[in-house]
């Protein structure tokens, strides 16, 4: 036994748990609506252009759209949201407001004045499960920090029961630290973006996109730490994380396949610039302890397939830098195997895996022969591999017959037991973040036009700050 069998078993739990919270929050929260109505960030912020989509969707023709201002004209964000039309804008003042917000209405946009001083907190409260809870389309969060939420901080959801997805959605300038769950959170969604945001200090990642075929989703230059996991994502095709950073999580960056949602196997991600470093970290919150076999990992990519991780700094994860494995059925009964394929490893740098190997690959013959398009190319290695020199073994462009360490061999050694913190007590950030430009006078922009375009050839392997 090995490694990589527990390995597995932590991503079929973390999507089992995904499946169980996102079903049950969407189903409960869309019923009470029915009822009812440190770090500033990994690198430069974005321009205005960059923020989101062109323009607002008009409330008025004639007037355009209204500013709804929190507590001057309505006394909580509740209040505005839902006098709210699309198009419009809920500015929210300084303050804190112990809300639980839900959001029913298209294309409006959810603004603190002052990301470091507009708090939706929950207080760990009943009935304060997400911070705000969204259900429709095209909805913009934008500078303000949300925090000590049973549950989730940011969370947008379809109605995946009848596959009715929220199209756009986007949270910018956003803090979300010590939520029970996940920190900012997207699920039967798509056309959807993340940026300029920090996370930290959930029980199971400080960022999920997940359930969503052809998600057209982007996380840019944001930060997720003190979290179970930096990044999870189960069956979340077309997902790109670009220039951001992942730390002092147990685990980094996530991606699996798994029959516990719809849409798998996992296809086509981009990982490119970001700074993955000491995701070694046993002081984080977790809510289920299978997760701990994955301790000391960078990027784990379980029964991906097209996943291409390029010019990455990953150092000082003490297990592994980058692992790619097979999703095997044996884990657990009932699933579907996913064999790893084509995922790409190349022109990253990658040392302090001192444990195990920088780069490691693990599959089962039963699955299929050889490295099946699996491979490693043009990567900076500080240490050793698993296979050892894994670029001549599994080159890109051509294949070369070589034997992989199988999946259902490498457990013991990996098993990790440590006694997790609660999620209230994680560490919380100073409150010194870098706020949304013009955000008093913006115009609203609306998550119509989301994600950005990148470049991605222009960005480079990412420089440690000193």
């Amino acid at each position: 036994m090995s490694f990589i069998i527990a390995l597995l078993a932590l991503l079929g739990l973390i999507a089992a748990a995904c499946g169980d919270d996102g079903e049950s929050t969407t189903s409960d929260e869309q019923g009470a609506s029915e009822e009812e109505s440190n770090d500033d960030g990994s690198g430069d912020e974005m321009t205005d252009d960059e923020t989101s989509g062109d323009g607002a969707a008009s409330a008025d023709e004639d007037m355009g759209p209204r500013t709804l201002n929190v507590p001057a004209d309505h006394a909580t964000i509740q209040e505005a949201v839902d006098a709210a039309e699309p198009g419009d804008l809920v500015l929210i003042d300084e303050g804190v407001y112990n809300e639980a917000v839900i959001v029913q209405t298209d294309e409006i946009v959810i603004r603190g004045v002052d990301r470091n001083t507009v708090i939706l907190d929950g207080e760990h409260g009943e009935g304060m499960e997400n911070g705000v809870i969204v259900f429709s389309d095209g909805v913009a969060i934008e500078n303000l920090t949300v925090r000590n939420y049973t549950k989730n901080g940011l969370f947008w959801t379809g109605d995946y029961g009848n596959d009715v997805f929220v199209e756009g959605y986007r949270a910018s300038y956003v803090t979300a630290h010590n939520n029970g769950q996940y920190g900012i959170y997207a699920f039967n969604a798509k056309n959807g973006q993340f940026d300029n945001s920090y996370a930290s200090g959930s029980d199971d990642a400080s960022y999920y996109i997940g359930q969503c075929d052809e998600c057209n989703a982007l996380i840019y230059r944001s930060v997720a730490e003190y979290s179970q996991l930096g990044y999870s994502g189960t069956d979340s095709s077309e997902v790109i994380i670009a220039e951001s950073e992942f730390a002092n999580n147990s685990i980094g960056v996530v991606p699996s396949s798994a029959d516990i949602h719809e849409f798998p196997p996992n296809v086509g991600n981009i990982y490119v610039g970001n700074y993955i470093h000491d995701n070694n970290n046993t002081e984080v919150p977790s809510g289920n302890s299978a997760y701990h076999i994955g301790l000391g990992s960078g990027i784990v990519l379980g029964g991906t397939i097209g996943t291409i991780v390029e010019r990455n700094l990953i150092v000082d994860n003490e297990r592994i830098g980058v692992v790619i494995v097979d999703w095997l059925s044996a884990v657990l009964p009932g699933e579907t195997d996913y064999p790893a394929q084509d995922n790409v490893i190349r022109d990253n740098v990658i040392s302090g895996s001192t444990l195990d190997s920088d780069i490691l690959l693990a599959l089962d013959p039963s699955l299929g022969e050889g490295a099946r398009g699996n491979c490693a190319e043009g990567n900076t290695i500080g240490g050793g591999t698993t296979p050892a020199d894994i670029e001549t073994v599994i080159p890109c462009g051509s294949e070369v017959a070589g034997e992989f360490p199988q999946v259902l061999e490498l457990i013991d050694k990996f098993s990790n037991e440590f006694d997790p913190i609660d999620y209230n007590d994680a560490p919380v950030p100073d409150y010194t973040f870098e706020a949304m430009p013009d955000a008093a006078t913006a115009p609203p922009a609306p998550a119509v036009d989301v994600p950005m375009e990148l470049d991605l050839d222009a960005i480079d392997v990412p420089v440690p700050p000193e």
